[in-house]
């Protein structure tokens, strides 16, 4: 029972920290964003095609969550940014590639470089073991959020 009752607490207490951790990271995307001149949704769009590569302003658009004509105009601010480059598809002309470009890309991963080297350093502190454990829960906790993610979009929005 006592066990139990432990168990629980270091529970709650993990799901607190993890809540906190997510709430700085919002605020983080936020204040990069902010200092990059775009808006959280555009560094959203930034890291989709940076882990999935190029992809059509359709497709891009269901990533980020937005409809074809708000995808476009975060794409024609990505652009005149500097941040990525549109191409016409080679085997269907009416198609739009979008792609990152190598300077946007530094330019967000400098942003970023503090936190980074944080991120390296905190994790020095913990063994190959206990790093193999925090990488379970995040690839397990990933899932379950995308499965969740998910079900509320299938949902829809309540009348």
């Amino acid at each position: 029972m006592e066990s139990s009752r432990v168990d629980e607490e270091l529970t709650d207490r993990f799901i607190g920290a993890i809540t906190d951790w997510v709430q700085q990271l919002i605020r983080m995307n936020t204040l990069v964003a902010t200092d990059l001149g775009l808006i959280p949704t555009d560094l959203h769009c930034l890291h989709v095609l940076q882990q999935d590569g190029p992809m059509t302003t359709g497709k891009l658009g269901e990533h980020v969550g937005l409809s074809a004509g708000a995808a476009s105009r975060m794409i024609d601010r990505l652009e005149s940014a500097g941040f990525v480059t549109r191409a016409r598809d080679v085997a269907d002309r009416r198609k739009v590639t979008v792609a990152t470009t190598p300077a946007g890309l530094e330019r967000a991963g400098t942003a970023y470089g503090g936190l980074t080297e944080r991120t390296r350093r905190d994790l020095a502190s913990f063994t190959s073991d206990e790093l193999q454990v925090i990488i379970r829960f995040v690839e397990l906790s990933l899932r379950s959020v995308e499965s969740e993610a998910s079900a509320l979009a299938t949902r829809g929005t309540p009348a």
